[in-house]
């Protein structure tokens, strides 16, 4: 496995999931900050046991510009920063995502796999920046759902940085056999 383990405040079912649908596809940034309050007990929690708060960098699952220009923002940028400056963690894009891909909403597990193979890569500029005190790394996304999004992000950022990721997310889902959001 890419990261070190992986937290989510709430079961992807019922409000939480409403909640990620109107983030992610609604057009409402507003809600990040909302979600990241109601997520703040948890993410708290997770931060507890891995690492101390000034030796911990936040980032975020990135999404291609294409569609960060089609939605107007990216929601895990939204709740990480939300997220981080609630801590008083330092918070930075890591990674780019350098090809756009096929919605992994729909596709099964190993659909969704290897359609994310090689669409993530080190922002080398904005890791030369982090502070050299960093001992983990706290990737959030808005849902998990088969952890491939989270597995392949990971991996680069381990890969280039030799530190410890650890995945957060706002809900995760449940193995229920049907299609949910990622």
């Amino acid at each position: 496995m890419a990261y070190a383990g992986a937290r989510a405040a709430f079961v992807h079912k019922g409000v939480a999931r409403r909640m990620v649908a109107a983030f992610k596809y609604g057009g409402q940034p507003v809600l990040g900050r909302e979600m990241a309050g109601l997520a703040r007990p948890a993410f708290s929690a997770f931060v507890a046991v891995v690492a101390p708060t000034d030796r911990i960098l936040v980032t975020w699952v990135p999404c291609h510009r294409g569609a960060r220009r089609r939605r107007g923002y990216n929601q895990a940028e939204v709740l990480a920063r939300a997220l981080a400056s609630g801590e008083g963690i330092a918070c930075a894009g890591l990674a780019r995502k350098i090809a756009s891909t096929k919605h992994q909403k729909g596709l099964g597990r190993a659909d969704r796999q290897s359609n994310l193979k090689g669409a993530f890569a080190l922002d080398r500029a904005a890791v030369s920046r982090i502070a050299a005190r960093v001992e983990a790394v706290m990737l959030v996304d808005d849902v998990y759902t088969t952890g491939a999004t989270a597995r392949e992000v990971a991996s680069v950022l381990v890969e280039c940085m030799g530190l410890p990721v650890y995945v957060f997310t706002f809900s995760r889902a449940m193995d229920s056999g049907t299609e949910r959001h990622d």
